[in-house]
């Protein structure tokens, strides 16, 4: 009992990370969005880490200083996006 409860929870943490490398479907897929509101989003978001020198694998390895955080954080907050 105890390895299948193990088992369901690793299941669901694989879930939650999954990573759709730029594919504006599996973004989609995965937010619950159209494939519209998914790529405006890639393209947003890589406009403002752009903007300060840094990419999205940047952004979710915790690469970027905190100086150019604050920066990409307005800029999402400017783009509807969310800024965690």
């Amino acid at each position: 009992m105890l390895l299948l409860a193990s088992f369901a929870m690793s299941v669901t943490t694989a879930q939650a990370r999954i990573n759709c490398n730029h594919d504006p479907v599996c973004q989609a897929q995965r937010d619950g969005t159209t494939v519209a509101e998914s790529k405006r989003r890639d393209t947003a978001m890589t406009a403002c880490l752009s903007a300060v020198g840094y990419t999205q694998e940047d952004w979710r390895n915790y690469r970027v200083p905190t100086v150019y955080a604050g920066k990409v954080r307005s800029c999402f907050a400017r783009h509807g996006l969310p800024t965690n």
